[in-house]
Parts: structure tokens; sequence; C-alpha cells
């Protein structure tokens, strides 16, 4: 996924646009999975809503199954 987020902030990213975050949510009968990720060169993250702390792998599984 690293590898997907740095090259659309090489290639497609606008000057005006905010850089990439990767994000993957899923879940099958068996298993959820959060993965995500920040191109090098940038290790912040802007949202609409502010929180202090990224949500740990964990809490999204459950949120994921919560919501299925």
């Amino acid at each position: 996924m690293q590898m997907y987020v740095n090259y659309y902030d090489r290639e497609i990213l606008e000057k005006d646009d905010d850089p990439t975050v990767g994000l993957i949510l899923y879940e099958d009968k068996k298993e959820a999975v959060v993965r995500y990720t920040l191109s090098k060169a940038n290790r912040q993250i802007f949202a609409s809503r502010y929180k202090l702390y990224l949500p740990t792998e964990e809490t999204l599984k459950h949120q994921i199954r919560a919501r299925a």
C-alpha cells in the first residue's frame, strides 16, 4: 500500500490537495483487517473531526464487525 500512496502523491496529487492517506478496511466471515499508511514525506493527518490519537487497528476491527 505504501507504494500506491507514494505513487499517487508523486504523479496525481494536485498542489492544493492534502497528502494521501492509504486506508484498507476489510471483513469476511473469519477476520477483519485494518491497515493505514501515510506517504513517507508526510507524518501528519488532517481530518474533518479532530482526535488526539488515531484509533488502534483493534478498535477499527471492532467497529467494522459492529456494522455488519
